[in-house]
């Protein structure tokens, strides 16, 4: 069963990233596999899928799945984050996607000296302009990103953005264009920005495109999911 898994698993991320290759243009990019709901097992066959990137929303579901997980694979934290629950993934998270605020920022920097880590970061931000979504505003990321500077023990490393819920192509393609001009004059100043995280799979296209570096996805490699 696992290699039947396997072999379908394998054919659906070979079919996403020929679509994505052309998206990318020849510009390399970082493939994240998404895996809200999927099980460690179903998890533990992506390095033999070419992926070594995943990505979960909800801590406690991460705790609960991780001790079984492959530890070839890097664990990123995607979803919108407590500041409550840094400490449970302190030590093994590889990148945090969605810091968006001074206080978040100052408790994983807290928890990160505790474990005599630097924890590399990004920061949202939300060109969409929809309230709903996470994400620092344009106008104060600025702000933010120079009082993450002033913290010994995180790094921002980028940017992410997330797509309004929308059907209008050019309002996506303009979201992701934004964020685009603001990472750029990020790092024009700082050699250490190099993560533009934004796409996933409806509008993974558009992002990379739009000169996303990487890409989160779940529904186009494990199908929709439930829950």
């Amino acid at each position: 069963m696992e290699t039947a898994q396997k072999e379908c698993l394998k054919e659906q991320v070979d079919q996403v990233r020929q679509m994505l290759d052309k998206a990318a243009g020849g510009r390399p990019y970082t493939l994240l596999a998404a895996t809200k709901t999927q099980s460690a097992e179903t998890i533990n066959l992506l390095p033999d899928c070419g992926i070594l990137d995943y990505g979960e929303n909800r801590v406690q579901e991460w705790l609960e799945k991780h001790d079984k997980i492959d530890k070839r694979l890097r664990y990123h934290q995607i979803g919108r984050l407590q500041t409550n629950k840094i400490k449970y993934i302190i030590e093994d998270v590889m990148l945090i996607h969605s810091v968006d605020r001074m206080d978040l920022a100052r408790e994983i920097d807290r928890q990160a000296e505790k474990h005599g880590r630097c924890v590399d970061i990004l920061l949202q931000v939300n060109t969409a302009g929809e309230e709903q979504k996470g994400g620092v505003s344009p106008e104060g990321l600025m702000s933010l990103y120079e009082a993450c500077l002033s913290l010994e023990h995180l790094r921002v490393k980028g940017l992410m953005c997330m797509a309004p819920n929308t059907q209008d192509v050019r309002v996506t393609h303009e979201t992701f264009a934004s964020a685009r001009a603001l990472f750029d004059a990020l790092a024009s100043s700082d050699k250490q920005i190099g993560v533009l995280s934004m796409g996933m799979s409806q509008d993974a296209q558009i992002a990379l495109e739009e000169g996303s570096t990487l890409v989160r996805l779940g529904t186009s490699l494990f199908g929709r999911r439930e829950g």
